[in-house]
Parts: C-alpha cells; sequence; structure tokens
C-alpha cells in the first residue's frame, strides 16, 4: 500500500480542485490552504463555509471550486457539518467533510456550534483559517489576535493575551488536533491526511498571514509565516489522546523583532515592547526543551 504521507514538495499532488479566477485579496494565505488541503483531500469533498474571507472565492453564478461548497452564517459551519454528516450518513454516502472557517467564526462566534460538533465527535475535518482578526469586515479584533496587535478595534495594541484553542478543542477529548501554515506545506498536508484518517472529528488550526490586516507586501506572505514559525511565535504541534508532539523545532530560533518589525500592525511597538515578547517566547521555548518537545497536556 501506498504510503499516503509527502517527503517532498514534488510528492504533492497535481490536481487543483480550487482553480484560477476569484477575488480573494493578492497574496491569500488562506485562498493558498483550501487549495493545499483539496489537492489531498480530493474531488469527494463538500466544503462547508462559515461566512468570512473566503466567501468572496464563489460569486454568483460563477465558482473557481470544482467540489460542492455550502456556505452559510458565520456562526453554523459546525452546526452545518454535523447536520450534513447525518444526511450523508442517512443514504450512506462517502465524503470528506471540510468546514473552513476563520478564527472569528471559529474561536468567537461559531464557538457554540463547534463545540456542539466536537462533542458529538462527527467524522467531520474542521480547518480554522487564522489571520488573527475579523479580516472581512475590516479587521477588528478578535480572540484570536496576539497581544500587541494593532486592529481596527484595538489602536495600539491594546490586546489581551489570545484563546488556545486547540487546548479548548482537546478538552472536547477528539481524536485529532494540530496547528499549521501554508508556509510549510507538507508539514500541512501530511497534518490534514491524517485528520483524514482518523473516525471522528480533527481539528487544525491554520496561521495565515494576511498582508491587509498585518500589514505586509502581498509578496512576503510565505516568508511571514516561515518567521512566525522560526521565531517560535507559531508553533507547529499535533494533540493525540491528550498528548501534544511538536512537528518543527527551529534549530536556532530567530529574533521575534524580524516578524514583529515584518508587519504594520506592530509599528507601534518599542525595542522594550519586543524585548518583553522576546522574554515570554523564551521562556516557553525552555519549558518545551525541558519537557523534550512533548508533554501531556492534562486536560
Amino acid at each position: 500500500m501506498k504510503n499516503p504521507y509527502l517527503k517532498k514538495l514534488t510528492d504533492i499532488p497535481m490536481e487543483d480542485y480550487l482553480v484560477g479566477g476569484h477575488v480573494a485579496c493578492q497574496g491569500c494565505s488562506a485562498s493558498l490552504g483550501l487549495r493545499l488541503a483539496l489537492k489531498v483531500l480530493g474531488k469527494d469533498t463538500v466544503v462547508i463555509n462559515g461566512s468570512g474571507c473566503m466567501t468572496l472565492l464563489p460569486v454568483y453564478p460563477t465558482t473557481p471550486l470544482l467540489v460542492p461548497w455550502l456556505h452559510l452564517a458565520i456562526e453554523n459551519t459546525g452546526a452545518a457539518g454535523t447536520a450534513l454528516y447525518y444526511a450523508l450518513r442517512r443514504k450512506n454516502i462517502k465524503a470528506n467533510i471540510l468546514g473552513y472557517a476563520g478564527d472569528g467564526a471559529t474561536y468567537d462566534i461559531g464557538l457554540q456550534s463547534l463545540s456542539g460538533a466536537a462533542e458529538k465527535n462527527i467524522d467531520m475535518i474542521y480547518i480554522c483559517y487564522n489571520n488573527q482578526s475579523f479580516g472581512n469586515t475590516g479587521h477588528q479584533r478578535a480572540s484570536s489576535t496576539p497581544r500587541a496587535s494593532y486592529t481596527s478595534t484595538t489602536p495600539v495594541g491594546k490586546v489581551e493575551v489570545a484563546k488556545d484553542m486547540p487546548a479548548i478543542m482537546a478538552a472536547h477529548k477528539i481524536p485529532y488536533i494540530a496547528t499549521a501554515c501554508p508556509s510549510y506545506p507538507i508539514d500541512f498536508l501530511n497534518k490534514v491526511t491524517k485528520a483524514a484518517e482518523v473516525k471522528g472529528m480533527a481539528f487544525i488550526d491554520l496561521l495565515v498571514p494576511c498582508p491587509v490586516g498585518w500589514d505586509f507586501d502581498p509578496t512576503e506572505g510565505i516568508n511571514i509565516g516561515r518567521l512566525a514559525v522560526r521565531t517560535g511565535m507559531w508553533k507547529l504541534y499535533e494533540i493525540v489522546d491528550g498528548r501534544v508532539n511538536l512537528t518543527y523545532i527551529p534549530k536556532k530560533r530567530r529574533e521575534v523583532s524580524e516578524y514583529l518589525r515584518a508587519q504594520g500592525r506592530f509599528s507601534h511597538l518599542s525595542d522594550e515592547d519586543i524585548g518583553a515578547i522576546q522574554a515570554e517566547v523564551d521562556r516557553e521555548w525552555d519549558e518545551l526543551e525541558a519537557r523534550g518537545y512533548e508533554y501531556e497536556l492534562g486536560i
């Protein structure tokens, strides 16, 4: 049997189920994330989209998607996934159910229906494309917004600590949880493959650098994502049966200033502010190293 996991970029399937012609922003990492995910999930996939940036992909009567697409209110991705799961099961139809919703629709407005789907442990892959704000309505603060980030509702970075959404999902005892970033496509796609293999619900928190809300040149999205990971500010890991395992460990972490100074949303930060963020990141990684980069959540 062929090993389903990818080892190099040339292993990524050539088939595309998200093609050209959509009107998402230039350099949009969220559309790239969906394009990559569909490469491994294939044509037998139904995408459920709660209102957000990705709602801009199909503009009636045209669509860039070659798979079924269900769009509904921002809070309903989990509820629609649950309904579709039972409908397909009654008809004995096998298909991947992919919930693809933003962080505002996941961390905040849609948390209730997502929790309900997770509590039922329905057979669904839920990917949160996380641009760390309510991006589609002007980049307001969400509970995913990192500390000190500028948003249209938190000028000069009046933001508290972001919610730990993967830990919340782990508390539901679903079989697979992971973080990812399109800047590391092999890591991301292998996690999508694992999510499709498990029986029950899988959740992936996908960091998608946003050139508009984060204020950087649209050509720099992949580099910004790499810096997020290489500075240690966005960790790539999996949670299986309550155990956290890091899937990427930077050999030598870059300074967080490289990541922060590359984005307008952090331009108000002083050297002292950046030093405090660096110290916080260093403490987190010291603890991870002491644990061997693998530990129990204790939920």
